[in-house]
């Protein structure tokens, strides 16, 4: 079926918009939709379709509308009509003005980028004063077209051609995207709704509009009476690929994130240089996304830039991204991290740290920031060498004391509880899957400096557990992430 046939009337314009639904599963049974209408011919016959269709499609519809304080008179205009056809399709409304200039000027952003923030910040709420799971906006056929032509001369990748996804976030949803602006402009007449027109999309002051009333009309003429058509076909197949090289890219992710958090994230080199470019790119832009919240403002050559310092670089290279992300290189593995100061984690790790622990006390671990407590029982309530990751009870008879935790060494060896004979410290780590950087660090309690009594949170040695003739019990607890007590 050819989507955009311009002929259509109102009973196919129905079910047009009724098989979009259904082809991106926008809409169930039971669902509320907050519909977002400015009084333009987009959402007004949104709106007018929604309702339409929600008897059969089960559904309640709900509008949304905000003035922005940037047209006067108008703006107010907008209002008032879309209250009066709130009342005629009888559906509740919430009404709002908002003074987004000041909101743009306050956080230093574009006229566009401020605007969309304060209106889908509004619609999140009224969305949830009516209990709306759902959000409908009116964007197009035309909308979609344009996005990906602004988005191709601004030399964007997959998913900037891929254009206006037509449901984001599982609750933003887009009927009218495989509509097109001519057909929506027939229906509003047919219907007798006439819509509100803003004058500024009619200004060729902004690229967004220019390729509106301008680049489109004359490929159409000239290149492809069908661009509209074409556009968007082109971009439901850059989402289709883009999906596909999203879950590649999370699959590479999980083989070659070494460690993620803390404001942080640690690759292994070789194997991020192994995956294909366009992986590597994603894994970038991932992370990059990860720590600063964004997904905007890091381009092109910024990643380019940033894969040639991992590939090419010496060790302990480094390079500022947007955001305040910097990017530094060590001999195995690179980071982007969100604080400059810092350096990889396995180049903090190289020194050695041993602390005697308190017996009874809690011992600090600058190094890792946990703590080791120690308290002397008489009993504990299950008798056996009963345990959990963090915690541990030890025959305090069979341990010589002073207990010292301290970090790996070279050659450490011990036979864990749950398991027959000895097992090297370095291989039992590696089998629990404990990143290279935790390796380093991770506290060991020992006994002699020399004989593991518990690998702290993960395993303890069955040597010098509780048994039925112990007499003495040290309890061993680890407090993870704690800042030192002054």
């Amino acid at each position: 079926m050819k989507t955009y046939s311009g002929g259509r009337d109102i009973i196919a314009m129905l079910k047009q918009v009724r098989a979009t639904i259904k082809k991106y599963n926008m809409l169930s049974p039971g669902d509320r939709v907050l519909t977002g209408v400015s009084g333009g011919p987009d959402s007004v016959a949104l709106v007018h379709i929604l309702t339409a269709v929600a008897s059969d499609l089960g559904i309640e519809i709900y509008i949304a509308h905000l003035n922005h304080c940037f047209r006067g008179q108008d703006a107010v205009d907008d209002a008032e009509f879309v209250r009066q056809l709130a009342s005629k399709l009888q559906l509740q409304a919430v009404i709002e003005s908002r003074d987004v200039s000041r909101f743009i000027a306050e956080n230093r952003l574009s006229k566009q980028e401020g605007s969309r923030e304060v209106r889908y910040s509004f619609f999140k709420e009224t969305a949830k004063k009516f209990a709306c799971n759902k959000i409908a906006t009116g964007h197009n056929a035309n909308d979609q077209a344009e996005t990906i032509l602004n988005n191709f001369l601004r030399g964007s990748g997959a998913a900037g051609l891929g254009g206006i996804p037509p449901v984001r976030n599982g609750y933003i949803i887009r009927p009218l995207i495989e509509v097109s602006r001519k057909e929506i402009e027939r229906y509003c007449t047919q219907n007798e709704l006439f819509p509100r027109t803003d004058k500024s999309n009619l200004k060729n002051i902004y690229t967004r509009n220019r390729i509106r009333l301008e680049l489109i009309p004359y490929l159409e003429t000239e290149y492809n009476s069908n661009l509209v058509d074409t556009l968007v076909r082109t971009g439901e197949i850059f989402r289709d690929e883009e999906e596909y090289l999203q879950a590649e890219a999370k699959r590479f992710w999980e083989k070659v994130v070494e460690k993620e958090g803390h404001g942080e994230v640690v690759f292994l080199t070789n194997l991020f240089l192994a995956a294909p470019k366009a992986i590597q790119k994603r894994l970038i832009r991932r992370a990059w996304a990860a720590l600063t919240g964004s997904v905007h403002n890091l381009g092109y050559l910024h990643i380019t830039n940033a894969i040639e310092v991992i590939r090419s670089a010496q060790t302990g290279s480094s390079m500022d991204l947007p955001g305040g992300i910097v990017l530094i290189k060590s001999y195995e593995m690179f980071s982007l991290s969100c604080d400059s100061s810092r350096t990889l984690p396995e180049d903090a790790s190289q020194s050695e740290y041993s602390y005697q622990l308190k017996i009874p006390g809690i011992t600090f671990i600058p190094e890792t920031g946990d703590a080791i407590e120690v308290s002397i029982e008489s009993n504990i309530s299950e008798p056996g060498p009963g345990y959990g990751v963090n915690e541990v009870f030890i025959d305090m008879d069979l341990v010589t004391l002073p207990l010292t935790v301290r970090n790996r060494r070279p050659g450490d060896w011990f036979k864990p509880f749950g398991f027959d004979g000895t097992k090297k410290l370095k291989k039992f780590l590696i089998d629990c899957k404990v990143s290279r950087t935790d390796r380093q660090l991770l506290p060991v309690v020992v006994s002699d400096e020399v004989n593991i009594v518990w690998v702290a949170g993960l395993r303890a040695d069955r040597r010098w557990l509780v048994n039925s003739g112990t007499q003495r019990i040290l309890r061993l607890k680890l407090m993870r992430n704690l800042q030192k007590q002054n």
